[in-house]
Protein backbone atom coordinates (compact mmCIF):
# COMPACT_ATOMS: atom_id res chain seq x y z
CA UNK A 1 0.00 0.00 0.00
CA UNK A 2 1.32 3.24 -0.96
CA UNK A 3 1.14 6.91 0.99
CA UNK A 4 -1.80 9.23 0.57
CA UNK A 5 0.51 12.48 -1.11
CA UNK A 6 1.86 12.19 -4.76
CA UNK A 7 4.95 13.78 -6.01
CA UNK A 8 6.09 13.75 -9.40
CA UNK A 9 9.28 14.83 -10.53
CA UNK A 10 10.84 15.61 -14.19
CA UNK A 11 14.37 16.30 -14.84
CA UNK A 12 15.98 18.05 -18.31
CA UNK A 13 19.29 18.56 -19.73
CA UNK A 14 21.82 19.98 -16.97
CA UNK A 15 22.29 23.12 -19.54
CA UNK A 16 18.62 23.60 -19.80
CA UNK A 17 18.68 24.99 -15.94
CA UNK A 18 18.23 28.57 -17.27
CA UNK A 19 15.26 27.74 -20.26
CA UNK A 20 13.08 25.54 -17.74
CA UNK A 21 13.11 28.12 -14.99
CA UNK A 22 12.58 31.14 -17.93
CA UNK A 23 9.55 28.64 -19.17
CA UNK A 24 7.80 28.07 -16.33
CA UNK A 25 7.58 31.51 -15.10
CA UNK A 26 6.20 32.52 -18.59
CA UNK A 27 3.27 29.42 -18.37
CA UNK A 28 0.50 31.15 -17.52
CA UNK A 29 -0.68 30.12 -14.11
CA UNK A 30 -4.52 30.89 -12.92
CA UNK A 31 -4.38 28.68 -9.65
CA UNK A 32 -0.52 28.96 -8.53
CA UNK A 33 1.23 31.91 -7.33
CA UNK A 34 4.86 32.37 -7.34
CA UNK A 35 7.85 32.17 -4.10
CA UNK A 36 11.26 32.87 -5.05
CA UNK A 37 12.92 30.58 -2.33
CA UNK A 38 15.98 32.14 -1.70
CA UNK A 39 18.73 30.02 -0.73
CA UNK A 40 16.79 27.45 1.21
CA UNK A 41 16.25 23.93 1.57
CA UNK A 42 16.09 22.41 -2.16
CA UNK A 43 14.62 18.72 -1.54
CA UNK A 44 14.99 17.71 -4.94
CA UNK A 45 18.86 18.86 -4.44
CA UNK A 46 19.38 17.69 -1.23
CA UNK A 47 21.14 21.40 -0.32
CA UNK A 48 20.56 25.16 0.24
CA UNK A 49 19.36 26.27 -3.28
CA UNK A 50 17.42 29.58 -5.12
CA UNK A 51 14.67 28.70 -7.00
CA UNK A 52 10.93 29.21 -7.74
CA UNK A 53 7.82 27.49 -5.56
CA UNK A 54 4.00 27.99 -6.99
CA UNK A 55 1.53 27.48 -4.69
CA UNK A 56 -2.13 26.85 -5.20
CA UNK A 57 -4.17 30.00 -4.19
CA UNK A 58 -5.88 28.30 -1.93
CA UNK A 59 -2.94 27.58 0.57
CA UNK A 60 -0.30 30.26 -1.03
CA UNK A 61 -0.76 32.53 2.47
CA UNK A 62 -0.44 30.12 4.88
CA UNK A 63 2.60 27.85 3.20
CA UNK A 64 4.21 31.21 2.49
CA UNK A 65 3.88 32.15 6.43
CA UNK A 66 5.12 28.88 7.76
CA UNK A 67 8.27 28.95 5.05
CA UNK A 68 8.86 32.70 6.64
CA UNK A 69 8.61 31.04 10.22
CA UNK A 70 5.33 33.67 10.63
CA UNK A 71 2.98 30.19 10.85
CA UNK A 72 3.26 26.79 12.08
CA UNK A 73 0.07 25.82 9.96
CA UNK A 74 0.01 21.75 9.56
CA UNK A 75 -1.53 21.88 5.60
CA UNK A 76 -2.06 18.24 4.93
CA UNK A 77 -4.17 19.01 1.10
CA UNK A 78 -1.71 21.16 -1.38
CA UNK A 79 -0.53 21.35 -4.57
CA UNK A 80 3.40 22.70 -4.83
CA UNK A 81 5.24 23.25 -7.78
CA UNK A 82 9.12 23.58 -7.81
CA UNK A 83 11.76 24.47 -10.22
CA UNK A 84 15.67 24.28 -9.33
CA UNK A 85 18.25 24.17 -11.76
CA UNK A 86 16.90 21.77 -14.44
CA UNK A 87 14.78 19.98 -12.08
CA UNK A 88 10.88 20.01 -11.86
CA UNK A 89 9.02 18.69 -8.73
CA UNK A 90 4.92 18.80 -8.20
CA UNK A 91 3.59 17.70 -4.82
CA UNK A 92 0.37 17.08 -4.30
CA UNK A 93 -0.06 16.75 -0.18
CA UNK A 94 -2.94 13.77 0.66
CA UNK A 95 -3.74 13.88 -3.46
CA UNK A 96 -4.25 17.44 -3.74
CA UNK A 97 -7.81 18.69 -4.72
CA UNK A 98 -8.10 17.70 -7.78
CA UNK A 99 -8.86 20.07 -10.63
CA UNK A 100 -8.73 22.93 -11.58
CA UNK A 101 -5.37 22.25 -10.06
CA UNK A 102 -4.50 18.84 -11.40
CA UNK A 103 -5.48 19.92 -15.16
CA UNK A 104 -2.99 23.35 -14.51
CA UNK A 105 -0.10 20.85 -13.92
CA UNK A 106 -0.65 18.56 -16.56
CA UNK A 107 -1.13 21.84 -19.07
CA UNK A 108 2.52 22.64 -17.43
CA UNK A 109 4.16 19.24 -18.27
CA UNK A 110 2.61 19.05 -21.60
CA UNK A 111 3.96 22.75 -22.62
CA UNK A 112 7.36 22.01 -21.30
CA UNK A 113 7.57 19.04 -22.94
CA UNK A 114 6.98 20.24 -26.35
CA UNK A 115 9.14 22.90 -26.10
CA UNK A 116 12.58 22.17 -27.87
CA UNK A 117 15.09 24.10 -26.25
CA UNK A 118 14.35 21.62 -23.19
CA UNK A 119 15.43 18.01 -23.66
CA UNK A 120 13.71 15.56 -21.30
CA UNK A 121 15.85 13.29 -19.72
CA UNK A 122 13.61 11.29 -16.91
CA UNK A 123 10.44 11.61 -14.84
CA UNK A 124 9.20 9.34 -12.00
CA UNK A 125 5.81 9.29 -9.98
CA UNK A 126 5.62 8.58 -6.97
CA UNK A 127 3.26 8.26 -3.76
CA UNK A 128 3.99 7.77 -0.12
CA UNK A 129 4.18 9.82 2.94
CA UNK A 130 2.08 9.66 6.10
CA UNK A 131 4.64 6.80 7.44
CA UNK A 132 4.31 4.74 4.06
CA UNK A 133 7.40 4.51 2.48
CA UNK A 134 7.01 6.51 -1.43
CA UNK A 135 6.49 3.72 -4.21
CA UNK A 136 7.43 4.40 -7.60
CA UNK A 137 4.46 4.40 -9.84
CA UNK A 138 5.91 5.08 -12.71
CA UNK A 139 9.26 6.38 -14.35
CA UNK A 140 10.42 6.81 -17.73
CA UNK A 141 13.17 8.99 -19.90
CA UNK A 142 10.54 9.97 -23.63
CA UNK A 143 8.15 12.24 -23.78
CA UNK A 144 5.90 9.84 -25.41
CA UNK A 145 6.26 7.81 -22.23
CA UNK A 146 5.27 10.87 -20.15
CA UNK A 147 2.28 11.28 -22.39
CA UNK A 148 0.92 8.16 -21.78
CA UNK A 149 1.03 8.17 -17.95
CA UNK A 150 -0.64 11.93 -17.69
CA UNK A 151 -3.38 11.28 -20.09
Amino acid sequence: MSGPDLTFSITFAPANAAELTQAVRLFNFEHFARHVMTAQFCRQHGKHCSYDMYIDMRNYHQMIENIEGRGSSNLWVYHAIEVCQASLLIERGYGGYGNPYTAEERALLYWLISLPQLELQTWKALAGGDGYTHVELASGSASAELVAYID
